[in-house]
């Protein structure tokens, strides 16, 4: 199999995939396969018509669940006995990562004796955009509550969505966030972390304009008293699901509603049914924090050894 990185002109491809088996899982968005295969090792493959993904584990690789260009998954059977021969020839084994409780269901019934274990912390937090967007009934009325709060304190912000025009803004605000990490203290892991990050989020701006050809890339930012203070950047996974995969606020400003603002506005501007705000990473204020939104859904991930 031709494994290899990336590039940029192969998004479309990865693009119709996403789109065409009309995907929920944000580790199948053709946006974070490129962004993220340097921090996760991640390699991609096309034979036959399926695209195949890998990340390598020191020695060993472990795969991702195949999806048919076209969103024809009858042939399955196939593209997994593709992945047996590889991780044959290869002396890994056969594992997959991040497969959803559907693909996991499906490798079971080839493998009965298969061994999974549920990753806690990568399921997908997604919601229904209209109740992110008119925070509706008693259950959302804390939620309303920051956002007034911030009106208040804030009545001259703007909210803008994320052009070309107005990239620099975002990446104002990244640089002005990542300051105020640092200056809290962190520790080497964390410190190299946020660099890696920084780096995708400069990617991502620095290739706004095709990423929003191809993959609908769009975004919002907040501004008070016309400086930035909140941004987000988002893609369509698929034809039902926006898949946010940033957002950042200055404390200042977080402390006041900042972060439920520009959540709110951003969702406004969204057509997709679903919003993807992607995992909590089993931190447990980062689960708190998406599950006071009330997802419709936490889609579940699990990793899978043969």
């Amino acid at each position: 199999m031709n494994w290899h990185t990336a590039e940029l002109p192969e998004l479309e491809l990865m693009q119709k995939c996403a789109v065409s088996n009309m995907l929920l899982a944000n580790n199948y968005s053709a946006v974070n396969c490129l962004l993220y295969q340097k921090k996760y090792r991640f390699q991609i493959a096309v034979q036959d018509g399926w695209f195949f993904g890998r990340y390598e584990e020191g020695s060993s690789f472990s795969f991702s669940f195949p999806h048919h260009v076209d969103g024809d998954m009858s042939g399955i059977g196939d593209a997994i006995a593709i992945l047996e021969l590889e991780a044959k020839e290869s002396a890994s084994g056969l594992g997959f990562r991040n497969v959803t409780l559907e693909e996991k269901e499906i490798l079971s019934s080839r493998f009965p004796l298969l061994m999974a274990e549920k990753d806690e912390g990568l399921g997908d937090y997604i919601y229904l955009t209209e109740n992110l967007a008119s925070l509706p009934g008693k259950k959302y009325s804390k939620k309303r509550n920051h956002v007034n709060q911030f009106r208040k304190k804030r009545p001259d912000f703007v909210f803008q969505e994320l052009t070309a025009d107005n990239l620099d803004c975002a990446m104002r605000v990244e640089e002005a966030w990542l300051a105020e990490s640092r200056a809290s203290g962190l520790d080497d892991a964390d410190a190299s972390a946020l660099e890696m990050e920084r780096a995708i989020i400069l990617a991502a701006i620095k290739d706004f304009g095709f990423f929003s050809e191809i993959a609908g890339m769009t975004g919002g930012l907040l501004f008070v008293q016309d400086e930035p203070v909140a941004f987000c950047i988002a893609s369509l996974l698929s034809p039902s699901v926006t898949d946010v995969h940033f957002e950042k606020c200055l404390s200042a400003f977080a402390q006041d509603g900042g972060y439920a603002v520009i959540n709110n506005e951003f969702s406004k501007t969204v057509s997709t049914e679903y919003i993807n705000r992607e995992e909590d990473l089993g931190i447990p204020g980062l689960r708190k924090a998406k599950l006071s939104y009330y997802p419709e859904m936490v889609l579940e991930k699990f990793n899978v050894r043969i």
